[in-house]
């Protein structure tokens, strides 16, 4: 049987789909932070370690008793401080001024990130850490406190151990790392949340002009097949790095507790695991481990929109050795261009969206013509995308879409052709929505670069759809909407100067109340130079870290100001947005405090243009 039949057989129907199941929430356990020198123990595991890791890429609801909910239909919460959809319900519209909004962290002033020379740093003290605490009870009482192992000095000498096929590297390396994490010296004190923040963990922070590679991903099984690669890697390369790969996990994994991270020299290594399946990445960029699992947590989505998680787990039950490629056949091109949008799209790390930029009135007019009517009782989600983004979504009443959702159906539109060209009913899982099923996508592109998407749960419904797709374009087309939409894709991006804010070279800035972003285009001294772009966004990355507690902070901060030789940048956190910023290093604080205000009160008048507010329901 085909994976086509097999999708068809498995798809969601009405009398199937749960009714409307809220988004699922995921937490990740917070686990304390121990360095762990492996500098004595055996030379052989380690010069593996540094051949494999070291080695160059060849290429790159709404709530129907409140009605406190987003633009997307998500709840929102006034307790936390989450850049998911746990998000804060703004109490004025009004721009915030730093000044006035923000009250001192405890009584210390707002913590620095980076210290330049001539610059006093605010760090926040050492905690104190026992060896004793590196070990902390889990649920059989046994699991291990260590979420990143740190290699240190690995200089070898020797010949390395080959990894297969007599297994002798991974017992050298169970060694090592049992003995590492268990017998080691841990150090008397964690290191300070400023000096984590300023990156000295890892040697590339330290040169911001340095090149860095692409990043690598991998997917396997847990049975050790490899599944996906990012990059073109030889077959017998591809093999030794995803059996050391799977070694490291099962070293974990006999002690019941879950490797997360490793930093070995310039480069982290992130693992997320989802049994069956095994993903991981290798980057030397110098971002918080958090950006690269979340990543990781797209690529699993990406394939759970092909091949549901339940017929996942069937395929592993029935056969412990099941190779999944033939299920995800033609899918690589998809994978790499839901990495490669992600590596610089705020909106992945944020789940937002980021719609079209175009008048009001225009985007109201849209949505009035995509109103469906009564009879379709199982359509889900109404679309119109335009030049990549979401002009209008219509939704049920008492139902969300996740951002997430989101991003992995405007991905598939984007990396296929066939899509662009013809009209397609499409089985597809929204793993946020169901991960246990599909729901059907009519798509049809009625301009070479806008099309209409109807989700519905019914597998049937295609020629309804297609009927109804005809009465919507002839409300698109009386009064020239449809044209007028197509003329504002090249007016999407605009200029930081548009903000009149001297010293001002990009920002981003998040509604937090309609779970969108926008940022203007790119502009010198970063449109014609990659590697400039590639340090901003990971410092944006590392200054969201910070403000959001991803790697384990006692506390969110609300502020953070960095300055390097290039660049200044600024993270500023209130109840209705979030806004980061990137300045010339040659102002002052003060007008850095100035031109994030003048940022605040500029988006305060283009919202609506910017941003998808009040999106009808049905």
């Amino acid at each position: 049987m085909s994976p086509h039949d097999d999708r068809n057989i498995t798809s969601v129907t009405k009398r199937h789909l749960p009714p409307f199941p809220p988004t699922p929430h995921r937490t990740t356990s917070q686990l304390s932070t121990t360095t762990v020198s492996a500098g004595r123990h055996d030379t052989s595991s380690r010069k593996l370690l540094s051949q494999t890791f070291d080695r160059p890429a060849n290429s790159m609801q709404r709530d129907a008793s409140s009605g406190d909910v987003d633009t997307l239909g998500n709840p929102r919460s006034s307790s936390q401080l989450d850049s998911r959809n746990e998000l804060m319900t703004p109490s004025s519209s009004r721009p915030v001024s730093i000044r006035g909004d923000l009250s001192p962290l405890s009584s210390s002033p707002p913590y620095q990130l980076d210290e330049p020379a001539g610059t006093s740093s605010l760090m926040q003290r050492s905690t104190s850490f026992s060896s004793s605490s590196s070990h902390s009870s889990s649920r059989k009482g046994k699991e291990r406190a260590i979420e990143r192992l740190e290699f240190h000095e690995v200089e070898v000498s020797g010949e390395s151990t080959p990894v297969l096929p007599d297994g002798g590297a991974a017992r050298e390396l169970r060694s090592l790392v049992r003995n590492s994490t268990m017998d080691a010296e841990v150090p008397s004190s964690v290191k300070s949340r400023a000096a984590s923040l300023r990156g000295e963990h890892n040697p590339s922070h330290g040169t911001p002009n340095r090149s860095c590679s692409p990043r690598r991903y991998y997917v396997l099984t847990d049975a050790g097949k490899p599944v996906f690669a990012s990059s073109e890697d030889s077959n017998e390369s591809m093999t030794s790095l995803v059996a050391l790969a799977q070694t490291l996990i099962s070293i974990f994994a006999e002690d019941d507790d879950r490797i997360r991270s490793i930093i070995k020299g310039g480069q982290r290594i992130a693992f997320v695991l989802k049994t069956p399946l095994y993903l991981f990445c290798v980057s030397d960029w110098g971002e918080p481990e958090h950006v690269l699992r979340v990543q990781l947590e797209y690529i699993h989505l990406h394939i759970l929109s092909v091949v549901t998680s339940t017929q996942l787990s069937r395929a592993f039950q029935r056969r412990s050795n099941f190779d999944p490629t033939r299920l995800l056949e033609g899918t690589d091109n998809f994978l790499r261009n839901l990495i490669a949008r992600s590596q610089y799209d705020f909106s992945y790390l944020t789940s937002t969206l980021q719609p079209l930029r175009m008048p009001p009135a225009l985007r109201d007019t849209a949505a009035a013509a995509l109103m469906p009517p009564a009879r379709f009782k199982d359509l889900l989600y109404v679309l119109l995308v335009a030049g990549g983004h979401i002009v209008t979504l219509l939704r049920p009443r008492k139902h969300s879409i996740h951002p997430s959702d989101l991003h992995l159906l405007l991905n598939t539109l984007a990396s296929s052709t066939t899509l662009r060209s013809s009209e397609t009913w499409l089985p597809i899982c929204f793993p946020k929505f169901n991960p246990a099923g599909f729901v059907h996508a009519y798509i049809s592109f009625v301009l070479p670069d806008v099309g209409l998407v109807f989700v519905s749960a019914d597998r049937d419904a295609f020629e309804d759809l297609r009927g109804w797709k005809d009465i919507v374009m002839e409300k698109l087309e009386t009064d020239k909407t449809l044209a007028k939409i197509q003329a504002a894709i090249p007016q999407h991006e605009y200029s930081v100067s548009a903000v009149g804010s001297p010293g001002l070279r990009h920002f981003i800035y998040k509604s937090r109340q309609h779970v969108q972003i926008t940022s203007p285009a790119w502009e010198a001294p970063y449109d014609q130079d990659a590697l400039s772009r590639q340090r901003v966004v990971t410092m944006y990355q590392r200054l969201h870290d910070a403000v959001h507690s991803r790697s384990g902070q006692s506390s969110p901060l609300k502020l953070v100001y960095t300055k390097s030789e290039n660049e200044a940048c600024l993270a500023w956190i209130t109840k209705p947005f979030e806004l980061y910023i990137t300045v010339t290093p040659h102002l002052t604080k003060s007008a850095v405090v100035a031109a994030a205000n003048s940022v605040a009160r500029w988006m305060a008048g283009e919202e609506g243009k910017v941003f998808l507010k009040d999106a009808p329901v049905f």
